[in-house]
């Protein structure tokens, strides 16, 4: 870790999320000057759980609003713009596939010709995803040279093509830009019922069946990361640009492979010791979707690695479950 963050400043889109609420402390922590735009209310909480919300300037807005955009960099010069915004709930990639394309690809070139019409481009760290590389069923770990592949819904594809448009606009106009890929993350803070853990921890609250539908058998298997260890990812991958790194895109995740049963299962002994057993009503057409990223080059490049554990991570999470959503 470098001191570049006393007094940087710093603009989070997405920062009042479940991810960007921890990037946002952890900005603030190391004496960055952050403000976070997002078109979910500050009232969603987050970042009053993190404890920062009085320490940033909160702006209220979409960033397909290309005219607050450009108000936001004519305001304030920006050292480093860490974009987090986008809308990553796979359903919704399915119910309104155009909806959720037109946000995160036309919200990033947004975002990006402000950059270019700064008078100072800002270091550019993009939120990308493991959804880059589209389905897979290999065990073995995906590197960054892997071209970005087919996917069942939308989400992946529109990752992957405002990836494009990042790198284009680093290339065409010299924007110091950096894509960070992650794997499922999980943590403190998560409520979007439609992944996995935050599901699992509301049943478990609420006394309901442990049931996780049909859009799975258990089988799968996944790479589980941090939200904690992100955060650091995100900082990790901007020191590298100001040092003039040059890396286009990286990994992140801890190598690991767990079934999402698995997953439950863990989350269930976790909650209160209770071993139950979690109801996955998927039928399995194929072979075993399994994802996993090869983490090697941050680990070299940027001197990351994953430090929380999968049962240090559920049981910090089940804790804060547990403060924050009273059991039925």
């Amino acid at each position: 870790m470098t001191d570049m963050w006393k007094g940087a400043s710093c603009l989070v889109t997405g920062g009042a999320g479940f991810g960007g609420s921890h990037l946002v402390r952890e900005l603030v922590d190391r004496g960055a000057r952050v403000t976070v735009i997002d078109r979910e209310a500050i009232a969603g909480k987050p970042l009053e759980d993190m404890g920062v919300e009085d320490a940033i300037t909160f702006v209220h807005g979409d960033l397909r609003d290309a005219a607050l955009v450009r108000e936001l960099f004519a305001e304030a010069r920006y050292d480093v713009v860490l974009h987090l915004a986008a809308d990553p709930i796979v359903i919704n990639s399915i119910r309104d596939p155009e909806g959720v394309v037109d946000s995160n690809v036309r919200g990033t070139a947004t975002l990006l010709e402000a950059c270019r019409l700064a008078d100072a481009a800002p270091l550019f760290v993009f939120a990308s995803s493991g959804a880059y590389y589209g389905d897979n069923f290999s065990p073995e770990p995906i590197p960054e040279t892997q071209e970005a592949g087919p996917a069942a819904n939308l989400y992946g594809p529109s990752k992957a093509a405002a990836e494009m448009i990042v790198r284009g606009y680093g290339k065409a106009f010299g924007i110091p830009v950096t894509a960070c890929r992650f794997m499922n993350t999980y943590g403190p803070g998560d409520r979007h019922e439609s992944r996995l853990v935050p599901r699992a921890l509301a049943q478990l609250a609420g006394g309901v069946e442990y049931d996780f539908g049909d859009r799975d058998d258990g089988s799968t298997r996944l790479d589980f990361l941090y939200v904690g260890d992100m955060a650091r990812a995100y900082m990790s991958a901007a020191e590298h640009l100001a040092g003039g790194g040059g890396e286009i895109a990286f990994n992140f995740g801890t190598g690991t492979l767990t079934s999402v049963k698995e997953v439950a299962e863990r989350l269930s002994l976790a909650y209160d010791g209770e071993a139950r057993a979690p109801l996955f009503r998927g039928v399995r057409t194929g072979p075993v979707r399994q994802k996993r990223l090869d983490v090697e080059k941050a680990q070299a490049m940027l001197g990351w690695t994953a430090t929380t554990g999968l049962e240090e991570g559920l049981a910090a999470t089940v804790a804060w479950h547990r403060a924050a959503v009273p059991a039925a």
